[in-house]
């Protein structure tokens, strides 16, 4: 039997098997809702006939949907049209795999469910550290999660209720628009305001600071243009309503680096409203995801200002496509133990 772990994103999705195989495609559902069946098809088209899927998904809250609601019900019925031969399983925040009529009914279970697969796989999978803290910084979001006895704190909460808490940050290293991280640069000797219009993301900024590759979030520039350093420095320009030649190339440094400062500390303030909700969970760090590169700056810089012991902070895996499929890998893993428990 072959395992298979599937992350329906609202612009990528993941999968995984448990052989430590890791893979993208990029797909922009809000645009192109009903091309998510054939998009499956081609993923699954060479996978093994005795295959078996366990599947997460994020995508549901794509605004292509009236409602969450609506949005689990069309892709738990596109997995289940498309690919019933695998005998697909969808995840939920209880913990368990169901069948797709119970995914539905208990749709508010199933919606973005896999910060819940990840953490609790994380812990799973290490027998020496079983409490701590989930880091996973993705292109969109960030997931701050503690989870004593390999169990997530506070389970079953929609991404709602995690903002209120702090364990959901909405925001990455990818996507997000820079005017949703600062509004007021320091550019020569004065401050001023930025346009607040989406010229640019956080995938400029890294790429520019060589800390991504070129080819990072290349389906997504915010103007179409290529996924390249020099296309990316003409797109930060922009945010000063200047062309690039207008500024010198330490000025987008400059540009890059109060970013780049700033969502750091935006994380890293997050971070230390969920230690200090939490003292009751050791300061153990499992980081992942796409910016995980940032994790150890945000964590350091959460505990600065504190009494806080010095932590431990793991890194999931060196391999990026590993890092950022880790919910993929995580309902491969609890799918197989499905099947070894029911024999």
């Amino acid at each position: 039997m072959h395992y298979f772990g599937f992350d329906i994103g609202g612009a990528n999705i993941k999968w995984a098997d448990l052989d430590g195989n890791a893979f993208e495609e990029p797909f922009a559902i809000w645009q192109h809702p009903n091309q998510l069946p054939s998009v499956l098809s081609k993923i699954t088209s060479d996978f093994p006939v005795d295959a078996r899927l366990g599947v997460t998904m994020t995508a549901e809250l794509a605004d292509c949907f009236e409602s969450k609601r609506e949005g689990v019900k069309f892709i738990v019925d596109s997995v289940l049209n498309t690919l019933p031969r695998f005998k697909p399983l969808f995840y939920q925040t209880t913990g368990e795999l169901c069948a797709g009529a119970e995914a539905i009914e208990s749709w508010h279970y199933t919606a973005a469910s896999n910060w819940h697969a990840t953490a609790n796989y994380l812990f799973a999978i290490d027998r020496l550290n079983v409490s701590g803290f989930v880091v996973d910084i993705g292109s969109t979001t960030t997931d701050l999660i503690p989870v004593i006895n390999g169990t997530p704190v506070v389970s079953n909460q929609n991404d709602f209720e995690r903002l209120f808490n702090g364990q959901l940050v909405y925001a990455g290293v990818g996507r997000t628009p820079v005017f949703g991280i600062l509004s007021e640069l320091n550019l020569r000797g004065s401050v001023i305001t930025i346009a607040r219009e989406n010229f640019a993301t956080l995938a400029d900024v890294f790429r520019w600071l060589k800390e991504i590759p070129e080819d990072f979030d290349s389906t997504a520039t915010a103007d179409g243009r290529p996924a390249s350093r020099a296309h990316s420095g003409k797109r930060i320009a922009r945010l000063v309503c200047a062309d690039s030649g207008e500024l010198e190339t330490d000025e987008i440094d400059s540009i890059s680096s109060q970013v780049k400062a700033a969502f750091i500390s935006l994380i890293a303030q997050q971070l230390q409203n969920v230690l200090r909700a939490h003292p009751e969970v050791p300061l153990i760090f499992k980081t992942l995801g796409r910016g995980s590169f940032t994790a150890e700056k945000i964590i350091r810089e959460a505990l600065a200002s504190s009494q806080f012991k010095p932590p431990t902070v793991l890194e999931f895996s060196p391999n990026p496509t590993l890092n950022q499929s880790v919910p993929a890998l995580a309902v491969a893993y609890f799918r197989a133990q499905l099947d070894r428990e029911i024999g």
